[in-house]
C-alpha cells in the first residue's frame, strides 16, 4: 500500500528441526542412507528434507504482499474518551495463510479493548488467496500525549507452527489525546477590560447602540452595560450583550519551569518515583485545568492562542500559536507539550513582544511567580493590553503582583469525560 514503510524482523520463534543450517544435517543423513542402501532411513530422510523445504519456503513466502490497512475513526480526543480501530488485511498472492496474527505495540496509555499483557493481538485463521479480511477495534485513551499505535506487527508460518516469521509495518495512525476535561467556573477568568484596544479601555470594541441581547451580570461588567429593566423583572442582575466589532482574543502562555523533574532530587529510589509521580499528577491537573477553560472560553466565541518555554514530545520548541477559532491547533500543543524546559524564562513572549503580537488580553499560567515573572511584567506591562498571572502555588511575588495575579483554585465539580471536541 502506497505510504506504508516495512521493515523485516528475524524470525520470532522456529524448531531446531527447521533452522537454516538443519539442511546439512538432513543431506548428510541422505548421504549416509544411500551409501549404505538402507531404504528406510532414505525414505524418512527425504521426507524430512521436503518437509524442511515446504516449510522453510512457506515461511519466507507468508507475509509477501500481505496488505494491511488501519484507520482510527478519530485522531483527536481527551483522556478517557474511546475511538475505533478500523483495520483489514488483504492476501494479494495465491499462497494462502493457514494463520495470521496482527499485533498492536504494548501501550500504558493507549488500551486497545480489553488488552492486559504486553501487547494486543488480533489471530486470524485462513487468509485465502487474494482474500480481504476487516475487523474493528475499540480503544480508550488512558493518558494525555501523542501516540502512534500504526507500528503493527505482522507474523505467520506454517499450520504446525514449526517456523514463524514477522514483519513491522509503520501505517497511519497517529493520536493526539488531549488533557481530562474538569468543570470549571471561568467567571473569573474573563479579563476586566475591554477586548483588543490598547489603553485604559482594554481592547473589545463593541457598538452600544446595537444589543444583541442580555445574561447575568459576571464580576468586572461595567455600570453603564447593566440592563435594569431586565434586572427588575427577573430579580437578578442583567447586562447587555453588544454586537462585537473586532474578535475577542485571548492568548495562553504556560510556563513549566515549576513541573520540571530533578532526576536526582532523592537518592532513596522508593522517595524519587514518588517524587515523579506527584510532578507528574501536579502537572496533567495543570494542563486539565488550562484545557477546559480554553474550551470553555472557546463555547463563549473567543479565540485561543498559545505559547509555551517548554518542548515537545520529539524534544523541540514549541511553536506560538497565533489567536484562532479552531481550537484544535492550540489542543494539539497540549498534547505535545513536556515538562522539559526549552527557553528559559519568557523568551516566547519576547518574541511575541517585538513582533507587534502582544495586543491582546494574555493569561500566564505557571507553577508558582517568580522574580523574573516580576520584572517582566513591570518592563512590559505599558506595552500589553492586560495580564493576568494565574499559579499553583503562593509566593512573595504572587503578594507583589495581588492586582494581576490569581490562584488557581477555581471550583471543581466533577471530572468532564464527556470528551468535547474543538
Amino acid at each position: 500500500m502506497s505510504g506504508e514503510d516495512k521493515e523485516q524482523v528475524q524470525v520470532v520463534e522456529s524448531s531446531l528441526l527447521f533452522e537454516t543450517h538443519t539442511i546439512w544435517v538432513l543431506l548428510l543423513l541422505l548421504a549416509v542412507a544411500i551409501w549404505n542402501r538402507f531404504i528406510p532411513l532414505i525414505i524418512i530422510s527425504v521426507f524430512l528434507l521436503v518437509l524442511f523445504i515446504l516449510i522453510l519456503t512457506w515461511k519466507r513466502l507468508s507475509l509477501n504482499n500481505i496488505e494491511p490497512t488501519l484507520q482510527l475513526s478519530k485522531s483527536r480526543l481527551f483522556v478517557d474518551e474511546k475511538f475505533l480501530i478500523y483495520a483489514s488485511v488483504h492476501n494479494d498472492k495465491f499462497l494462502p495463510l493457514v494463520w495470521l496474527e496482527w499485533s498492536f505495540p504494548s501501550s500504558q496509555e493507549v488500551r486497545i479493548e480489553d488488552s492486559t499483557g504486553d501487547r494486543f493481538t488480533i489471530r486470524l485463521l485462513w487468509l485465502l488467496s487474494f482474500q480481504k479480511v476487516k475487523w474493528t477495534s475499540e480503544g480508550t485513551a488512558l493518558r494525555r500525549g501523542v501516540y502512534d499505535i500504526g507500528q503493527v506487527t505482522l507474523r505467520s508460518g506454517d499450520g504446525f507452527r514449526f517456523a514463524e516469521t514477522e514483519q513491522t509495518y509503520t501505517l497511519e495512525g497517529k493520536l493526539y489525546v488531549y488533557p481530562k476535561l474538569v468543570d470549571v467556573d471561568v467567571s473569573g477568568f474573563r479579563p476586566s477590560k475591554q477586548w483588543g484596544v490598547r489603553g485604559k479601555q482594554g481592547g473589545f470594541i463593541e457598538d452600544p447602540l446595537l444589543v444583541i441581547g442580555i445574561r447575568e451580570y459576571q464580576s468586572g461588567d461595567e455600570l453603564r452595560r447593566l440592563n435594569w429593566r431586565a434586572s427588575v423583572r427577573t430579580g437578578k442582575l442583567q447586562t447587555n450583550v453588544s454586537q462585537p466589532v473586532v474578535m475577542e482574543q485571548l492568548l495562553i502562555y504556560i510556563d513549566v519551569q515549576g513541573f520540571i523533574i530533578n532526576e536526582k532530587k532523592y537518592d532513596n529510589i522508593i522517595k524519587q518515583q514518588e517524587y515523579v509521580a506527584v510532578q507528574n499528577e501536579s502537572y496533567e491537573l495543570f494542563l486539565s485545568l488550562i484545557a477546559s477553560v480554553a474550551v470553555k472560553h472557546k463555547e463563549q466565541g473567543i479565540s485561543i492562542g498559545f505559547a509555551s518555554n517548554g518542548l515537545n514530545y520529539i524534544n523541540e520548541k514549541m511553536v506560538n500559536i497565533l489567536p484562532s477559532k479552531n481550537l484544535t491547533p492550540f489542543l494539539d500543543q497540549l498534547a505535545q507539550i513536556t515538562q522539559r524546559l526549552g527557553v528559559r524564562g519568557m523568551g516566547p513572549l519576547d518574541e511575541m513582544l517585538h513582533k507587534g503580537q502582544l495586543n491582546i488580553p494574555l493569561f500566564v499560567f505557571c507553577h508558582h511567580i517568580t522574580e523574573e515573572h516580576y520584572l517582566w511584567y513591570h518592563q512590559h506591562k505599558q506595552k500589553l493590553s492586560e495580564v493576568c498571572f494565574y499559579y499553583k502555588e503562593e509566593t512573595d511575588y504572587a503578594g507583589h503582583l495581588a492586582a494581576v495575579a490569581k490562584p488557581i483554585d477555581m471550583p471543581l465539580t466533577s471530572m468532564a469525560s464527556s470528551g468535547r471536541g474543538s
